[in-house]
């Protein structure tokens, strides 16, 4: 696997959850690691993927533009670092979130047989998509504060 084969899989990601779930085994664990999401299934990866698809109108998250910003590793192992920016219809995170867009980084990690996903990994920045959102007061650089004993 490599930067292309990212692309190509995140692409569909946001196109097809229909076309997307043929690039997992079989056999596979999906976890979102942040939402506690344990996913081995692939009708239920399919209904878990299908609110990211881009559609006329925009489905439950709305419009989403995913890139890929690095890929490392190899033809059985991979790091995806990726960068995902959305506009919401609804509400997201339990927060209302309609007409907000977010920007939000994220890093996925995969293993493979056969061409084919068998684990993945997903982590990314929701405390940053929470604050864009307006649900969390911004982060405080305390280190940056002057006075404070060093």
């Amino acid at each position: 696997m490599n930067f292309a084969w990212a692309h190509k899989w995140i692409k569909t990601f946001s196109d097809s959850a229909d076309k997307v779930v043929d690039l997992y085994a079989d056999v596979f664990l999906f976890e979102d690691r942040l939402l506690g999401q344990r996913i081995s299934d692939k009708e239920e990866l399919r209904r878990a993927f299908k609110v990211f698809e881009n559609t006329t109108p925009p489905g439950l998250a709305g419009t989403n533009v995913f890139e890929v910003l690095s890929y490392t590793g190899d033809a059985q192992h991979g790091v995806i670092e990726w960068v995902w920016q959305g506009k919401h219809v609804g509400e997201f995170l339990g927060v209302p979130a309609a007409g907000k867009e977010t920007t939000v980084r994220g890093m996925t990690l995969h293993t493979y047989e056969n061409g084919k996903i068998t684990r993945e990994a997903t982590f990314w920045d929701a405390v940053s998509a929470l604050q864009q959102l307006g649900a969390l007061p911004p982060t405080v650089e305390y280190w940056k504060e002057t006075g404070r004993p060093s």
